[in-house]
């Protein structure tokens, strides 16, 4: 048995399950799962393992995360669609677990790294293959839009394609602490850049120019900036007056008002106001927008899968209680990043990756519910990673923010 736990808790057998979790967070809905929760119990044992020392730490910095899924729970409990509101909460719950995994992973083995840069590997390789299945989709079944197949339709694909792309970028500022090079990151973003313009989806136009300048402003990076700025300009410009399709979204989406598809949400934030109305504390239940029985009562239109808006969303499907355990998140995040006033570069750029983050997130967010499915996970890796690492440096951590040169697969205690 002992033999049995000891091979458990070797760390080649933990990075093999958070790669292939990590892989196939935009790829495969099912192994995705599978994997989460399989990594999600490997990171109990190392904890146990380890007499708990790291749990009060994953669960202070988390806790926010721990309020929301249990409003997400008393939201489905008193849906009147409970089966499917039970569905939306395991959704949630994986964010929770997802939360612990990267948190934990980034606690417990000393390497920071090494576990920053295998995420990365994993996630540029799933990204990759869900690119490569959109593509195929897009030229042999002429589908006219990039749709991964874990994430659903362009809009999905978009707003996980935008957080990747940051995540990325804030990581390529981070060279001394991801271990990787512009040789990786500059084809990663391109490549994220691309399958996020076949994606089609305006918002991110305009929220993802505004939040990586916002990256590398704060992280004081001039010469990525001009780069970046350089190279979105220039595509902007070919693509421009190569595609009428885009040239048409380009202008649409700097003046979304007099855009149809952006005015038709008007109804579907009409009918969130309405369900909070008549359920103003717990909503109708996670991912219960779109059932027939909710559309009829509150007489939502007929494409109002969702609400279309984070905040109305949110308001409609888990009610006031879900909207301010979310703002907590976002608040306690942001909140404990910014008024740090350690003045080293690292913090500065772990400042720029949170206010990135969350201006692609409220920006976007003005058209887009931007929670839920695989965009939660990786919100949590961002928010973990930038927790964690600022956690572990900050004043009276000196000690802790030393990176180790081990083995990608060396056995710590």
């Amino acid at each position: 048995m002992s033999h049995f736990m000891s091979r458990l808790l070797d760390e080649k057998v933990f990075y093999l399950l958070f790669f292939v979790f990590v892989f196939n967070l935009p790829f495969s809905e099912a192994l995705k799962e599978i994997f989460l929760v399989l990594s999600f119990l490997l990171i109990l044992l190392h904890l146990r393992d380890r007499a708990l020392e790291p749990l009060p730490r994953i669960l202070i910095l988390g806790l926010p995360v721990l309020l929301f899924t249990l409003s997400s729970l008393f939201s489905a409990i008193a849906s009147i669609n409970t089966f499917q509101a039970f569905r939306g909460f395991w959704g949630d719950f994986e964010t929770l677990m997802s939360w612990v995994v990267f948190a934990g992973a980034f606690f417990i083995f000393s390497d920071r790294a090494r576990t920053l840069r295998i995420a990365l590997l994993a996630l540029a390789s799933g990204i990759g293959a869900g690119a490569a299945v959109g593509l195929y989709k897009m030229i042999a079944l002429a589908d006219p839009n990039m749709e991964m197949m874990n994430l659903g339709d362009k809009n999905s694909s978009a707003q996980f394609l935008s957080t990747a792309f940051l995540l990325f970028l804030g990581a390529w500022t981070l060279p001394k602490l991801s271990g990787l090079t512009w040789r990786f990151f500059l084809p990663v973003l391109l490549l994220v850049a691309a399958s996020l313009v076949l994606c089609h989806s305006r918002a991110f136009l305009i929220s993802l120019p505004v939040a990586s300048a916002a990256i590398l402003l704060i992280g004081r990076q001039w010469k990525i900036l001009g780069g970046i700025l350089a190279s979105m300009s220039a595509g902007a410009g070919i693509l421009y007056f190569l595609s009428p399709h885009l040239r048409w979204e380009m202008a649409s989406a700097i003046s979304p008002t007099q855009d149809g598809s952006f005015t038709s949400r008007y109804e579907a934030w009409a009918g969130a106001i309405r369900i909070f109305h008549d359920r103003p504390l717990l909503g109708v239940g996670p991912d219960t927008f779109q059932m027939a029985n909710i559309h009829k009562i509150y007489n939502l239109p007929g494409f109002a899968s969702h609400g279309h808006n984070l905040f109305f969303n949110l308001l409609g499907e888990y009610g006031l209680l879900g909207v301010l355990s979310f703002a907590l998140i976002l608040f306690f995040w942001s909140g404990r990043i910014l008024r740090d006033k350690d003045p080293s570069e690292t913090v500065r750029l772990l400042k720029g990756m949170t206010v990135g983050f969350l201006l692609n997130l409220l920006i976007a967010g003005l058209a887009h519910p931007m929670w839920g499915g695989s965009f939660s996970l990786l919100f949590m890796l961002i928010m973990a990673y930038v927790l964690v690492t600022e956690e572990q440096i900050g004043p009276g951590q000196q000690k802790k923010s030393v990176l180790h040169s081990v083995p990608v697969f060396g056995r710590h205690r």
